[in-house]
């Protein structure tokens, strides 16, 4: 979780939303509460709602039934036009207005408000700091197609982020993106993500993606029934039922080791005796490293373990026993408080 909220809460009422003509919902009752600053996942199987349960927060579809609250105040206590200004929007291929420049993208709500120019400006200038498109006079005047995928989705963000609002809502926003890219731009929204504490709820059909990004994961159903709603950690360690653990897939366990760094089982150099002789032909692996992506090194170098590194000093090692089956992060392995 982050240090700092600058959100508010999204509660679901039992929340349901039935299609006209469909015989059953597409979101069944759901109950549901994202605490103020968390990021939350939606995934599950076509047909489980996930979009539905988005589209619903900021009524760009109506609820059936049950109610959903920002904060303690009801949705359709206000007009949708109203409520959706207070809400950041997200999604696959940014959305970005192709005819407007990056500058007037990411103004598209604050101009609605009313803000002033000067205000607009230092503001834009401060998102596409944060994306991590500086310097900014070299991006303001450009237009969406001058951008690769990865830098319209980072200016989306931008866009989303403009007016400050408490609540995010992104569908599917990396989707669209290569794998390398995709990666780059989680890490990137994740460290926005650790300075700004939005409120998200963060759609994705993507397990992996959703145990990287999230505070907590809600497995949805088809019928847009909840199955189960917890932390990465809980949900892999203790699937509610067999179909949450179907989705998971067979290789919960090798998802549950992206959880931990190897910087948080790392052992020093100086706890192994005849480490230079015993590590020799080891691979360097970078403590920020999970311990899959780790593991994987490993395995391609055919090692028994790698050395570990952070800002170019060596840490010490992880052995190919510990990758696999880490000890309790923070303890050594005589299971004493390092």
């Amino acid at each position: 979780m982050t240090q700092h909220s600058t959100g508010t809460s999204i509660t679901f009422d039992r929340a349901t939303k039935t299609y006209p003509g469909a015989a059953a919902p597409a979101l069944d009752a759901l109950d549901l509460e994202v605490e103020a600053g968390e990021l939350v996942c939606l995934v599950g199987p076509s047909g489980g709602g996930k979009t539905t349960a988005l589209q619903l927060v900021n009524r760009l579809v109506d609820l059936t039934s049950g109610d959903i609250r920002i904060g303690d105040r009801s949705i359709t206590d206000q007009s949708a036009i109203e409520l959706r200004r207070t809400i950041g929007y997200a999604i696959q291929q940014s959305g970005l207005f192709p005819h407007y420049t990056v500058a007037d993208n990411i103004a598209t709500v604050p101009v609605i408000l009313g803000w002033n120019k000067e205000r607009i400006r230092a503001r834009t200038a401060e998102l596409l700091e944060l994306v991590g498109l500086s310097p900014v006079e070299t991006w303001l005047p450009r237009y969406p197609a001058q951008l690769s995928g990865g830098q319209q989705q980072r200016v989306g963000i931008a866009r989303a982020l403009a007016a400050d609002p408490p609540v995010m809502l992104m569908d599917e926003p990396f989707g669209a993106l290569d794998p390398i890219t995709r990666v780059a731009v989680q890490d990137e929204f994740l460290a926005i993500h650790r300075a700004v504490a939005k409120t998200t709820l963060f759609v994705t059909h993507d397990i992996d993606e959703a145990i990287k990004m999230a505070d907590r994961i809600a497995i949805l159903k088809p019928g847009g029934k909840l199955a189960q709603f917890g932390t990465p950690a809980e949900v892999l360690s203790n699937p509610a039922d067999d179909f949450v653990a179907e989705f998971l897939g067979a290789e919960r366990g090798l998802k549950r080791l992206a959880l931990t760094t190897v910087g948080e089982i790392v052992t020093g150099s100086s706890d192994r005796v005849g480490a230079g002789a015993e590590t020799a032909g080891w691979p360097d692996v970078e403590a920020t490293m999970t311990l899959r992506e780790a593991l994987s090194v490993v395995s391609a170098a055919q090692a028994e373990g790698a050395i570990v590194h952070a800002g170019g000093s060596r840490l010490g090692e992880v052995s190919l026993h510990d990758l696999i089956a880490p000890p309790t992060a923070g303890e050594d392995r005589e299971g004493v408080r390092a």
